[in-house]
């Protein structure tokens, strides 16, 4: 079947860029140390040499109707200048625009040059989201999908099986999973098919199946490409094994997985009685505003004795639980649990001749300033 471009999708951030001034491409494209790792571990036969000005080009030609690179480039060298800048998003934990588009555009010329799976990631996001898109696109959408699938396509296989599971039908998903697995069973892709599947399991307390699955899915994929399969794994081996458990949460808090931060902060202060270790994750969850973070904080302040330390973690508590009406039933809930140490915290008072340094650095430690909450807390 040939492919014809579905504009409705693919241009999705078009309208945006072009309302913001482009600013000169060897500006926002990432540094040549951090393209050639990339392409190290994609095991591109082309080199940053090579690939700089293609994209460079690709950038420049954005807003024509298509980007020309030359007759000597295939569709999978577009799809692997795709990846990389795919790639460059998730090590940066960030999402420039500009870059956005290009990877947009990129997808685009790799399925109008025919490659299978930009084809089939092109479809799959018209029908993500159908009221964006029109009727036409849809349909036509529907048979690039349903022509793919008759030649069991293997990304088109996971991505069934991901548009079934965010439709609710798990037991369908998870028959396309399987299928997927008979053909495609030890690349990072399956490792993603395998996370999938041990989330399922997870959900369904079915947790020797979840284990294998977590398992499978951390040996074949990244790090960054499987910090939940790390984090529920982590879940599993909670009671039964703690110190693997820890092991499995500091991975995924190097990727600043947010709900590690507190379950390693409790993991510390309720298993292993490190209660210092423990603040010191709580801290780093209380920078995002992770409420349950501010309540193990002060828990560790008050075994510890710190109470100018808890008695500013409680005053930054009750200031969340002013602004937001689902902070304060917690928060209330907090306040009558700990009544007597909440007690002591708001009569301590510190002397700062005997202890000069207590206000100073209990200050530094515990600032914590509600305007910079994005949320806007």
């Amino acid at each position: 079947m040939m492919y014809r471009s579905i504009y409705g999708c693919v241009r999705r951030y078009a309208t945006i860029s072009q309302q913001v001034s482009r600013p000169p491409f060897e500006e926002i494209f990432p540094r040549k140390r951090m393209i050639n790792r990339i392409l190290f571990e994609l095991d591109s036969r082309l080199s940053f040499k090579k690939l700089y000005p293609l994209f460079e080009s690709s950038y420049n030609d954005m807003d024509e109707d298509t980007i020309s690179l030359g007759s000597n480039v295939s569709a999978s060298d577009v799809m692997l200048m795709k990846k990389v800048l795919e790639k460059v998003r998730s090590r940066t934990k960030s999402a420039n625009l500009h870059l956005l588009k290009l990877e947009s555009a990129l997808l685009d010329k790799a399925a109008e040059m025919g490659d299978k799976d930009a084809i089939a990631l092109v479809a799959f996001d018209v029908l993500k989201d159908p009221s964006r898109n029109s009727q036409e696109d849809v349909d036509y959408a529907k048979l690039l999908i349903k022509d793919l699938y008759k030649r069991e396509h293997h990304l088109t296989l996971k991505l069934t099986g991901d548009l079934a599971l965010r439709g609710g039908d798990s037991l369908q998903a998870a028959d396309y999973y399987q299928h997927f697995l008979r053909l495609e069973a030890d690349t990072y892709l399956a490792g993603e098919v395998y996370g999938q599947l041990g989330q399922m399991s997870f959900q369904d307390t079915d947790l020797l199946s979840a284990e294998r699955y977590f398992r499978k899915a951390i040996a074949l994929s990244p790090l960054e490409y499987s910090v939940h399969s790390y984090y529920y794994l982590a879940q599993i081996y909670m009671n039964s094994d703690p110190l693997k458990a820890r092991t499995l949460m500091e991975s995924c808090a190097t990727q600043g997985y947010r709900e590690s931060f507190k379950a390693l902060g409790f993991l510390e202060m309720h298993y292993f009685g490190d209660l210092y270790k423990a603040q010191e994750w709580f801290k780093l969850g209380m920078e995002l505003y992770e409420l349950e973070c501010f309540i193990g904080y002060f828990d560790c302040c008050a075994s510890l004795g710190e109470w100018t330390l808890a008695k500013k973690c409680l005053k930054s508590l009750e200031k969340m639980g002013d602004a937001n009406e689902t902070y304060k039933t917690i928060v209330g809930q907090f306040m009558e649990a700990r009544k007597e140490k909440i007690e002591k915290a708001l009569s301590f008072q510190s002397d700062p001749l005997l202890y000069p340094n207590t206000m100073k650095d209990g200050s530094k430690q515990s600032e914590l300033s509600i305007k910079q909450n994005k949320w806007g807390l």
